[in-house]
């Protein structure tokens, strides 16, 4: 009956030790899976504040666009996604205060005709340009 029993323990323990092998395995793999995860979000949002990003492949569709007087720049991405404009509001903001701080350029009140092809740089150069905002402003 000893022998049985030491048998049995000796089952158990192996047992154990195989289910604890198991499940550290599937722990690792876990965070190995959330770990790329979250790395490729990063670098999808990282690219999309620097890179070359846009909705849609040209032509694109254009789309009227009206900025008020005292809007926020977290408005106006706001804004810009709701009318599928930019890929996301947070890294157009960030674009924007980047590109705000380095140029001095602030967003300008008017009515832009923008496109859904257009890049954030492109979208900044048309929404910050004086002399295209003051020729719209003439026109109405």
């Amino acid at each position: 009956m000893s022998q049985k029993a030491s048998g049995s323990t000796a089952a158990l323990k192996s047992v154990k030790i195989m289910l604890g092998i198991i499940l550290s395995v599937i722990f690792y793999v876990l965070v190995i899976i959330l770990v790329s995860r979250f790395c490729g979000s990063v670098y999808d949002f990282g690219y999309q504040i620097f890179g070359n990003v846009s909705v849609t492949d040209a032509p694109g569709t254009d789309v009227e666009f009206t900025i008020s007087e005292s809007e926020s720049t977290m408005s106006i991405a706001k804004k810009l996604e709701y009318n599928k404009l930019v890929v996301n509001k947070y890294s157009f903001y960030i674009r924007a205060q980047l590109s705000a701080s380095g140029e001095g350029s602030p967003i300008l009140p008017g009515t832009y005709e923008l496109n859904t092809s257009m890049n954030y740089d492109e979208i900044l150069s048309v929404i910050t340009d004086y002399s295209q905002n003051t020729a719209q402003d003439g026109e109405e």
